[in-house]
């Protein structure tokens, strides 16, 4: 099975004022600089046995030059069809609101913002799927998931969905948040379920984010992120669903951060969650 390499990189941008209202910063800006917090914990999880194995994968997360950087390897991944990877925080839990089981995902730093970055204490949550793997963003028609929130506040570019794509020059990341634009900082009201509606339209407006591969694009539409892609040649390589804003506003320095439940994950034709 070949092998898979994903990098990430959440590049800040200055974005002009009237683009981002209030917000003098892209969401997932970041002001300080640290090492790698890596977790090498990660299962493999069968749709539709319902049954975890270990994984290979391992996630790092970190900064250099105030930019925040996130990577993930797997030198042996699942089968595409029917197999997805959690990582970190990242499992299956049974929904309080019944139904069957749901994605749950935590990021905490709790030795407050930013010293769980200095000394690695920031945790995270990673979903991979790989339903798209080799189609061009075009092929992407339907992206969207209902959301729980149990604690905390959406920030740092969290949660979010992201696509990575490669062409012949290598790997990027298109960044796809959840919330309201410019900001993605809403607080949802807790213990309920609420649906963003399908990503994969103009009408989701201004929360493509394509400055990895099209520099000066934090702000950008589904189809102008298609044009995008499309004109360099790239291709889905898988598609994540990251919870990993702890560090961020008042997430920061509580036992519990950012703890979100996932639900109704679609990717075109495929949903994943509830699972009975």
């Amino acid at each position: 099975m070949n092998k898979l390499f994903l990098s990430f990189v959440l590049l800040v941008f200055l974005v002009p004022v009237a683009l981002v209202s209030a917000q003098s910063m892209p969401a997932n800006y970041i002001d300080v600089n640290f090492s790698p917090i890596t977790n090498s914990t990660s299962y493999n999880y069968d749709w539709s046995a319902g049954t975890l194995t270990v994984g290979t994968a391992t996630a790092s997360l970190f900064s250099t030059q105030n930019v925040l950087e996130n990577s993930v390897s797997d030198p042996t991944p699942p089968d595409p069809n029917g197999y997805g990877t959690f990582i970190g925080t990242a499992r299956p839990v049974k929904s309080p609101t019944g139904g069957g089981a749901v994605l749950y995902e935590q990021s905490v730093c709790a030795d407050g913002y930013p010293t769980c970055l200095s000394d690695g204490s920031l945790t995270y949550g990673d979903m991979v799927m790989y339903p798209l793997r080799g189609a061009t963003l075009d092929q992407l028609t339907t992206l969207q998931t209902d959301y729980y929130v149990e604690h905390g506040c959406f920030g740092g570019g969290s949660p979010r969905f992201q696509i990575s794509v490669s062409n012949t020059a290598g790997t990027e990341n298109i960044f796809v948040y959840l919330g309201t634009s410019p900001g993605f900082m809403d607080c949802p009201i807790p213990d309920t379920w609420f649906s963003t509606g399908n990503f994969a339209t103009d009408g989701a407006g201004l929360r493509w984010d394509t400055s990895q591969i099209c520099p000066g694009t934090f702000y950008n539409t589904y189809s102008g992120a298609v044009t995008c892609a499309n004109s360099l040649g790239y291709e889905i390589n898988a598609i994540f669903l990251i919870t990993d804003g702890g560090w961020s506003g008042t997430n920061a320095g509580t036992a519990t951060g950012q703890t979100f439940l996932f639900r109704n994950i679609q990717v075109n034709q495929v949903t994943r969650f509830p699972r009975q």
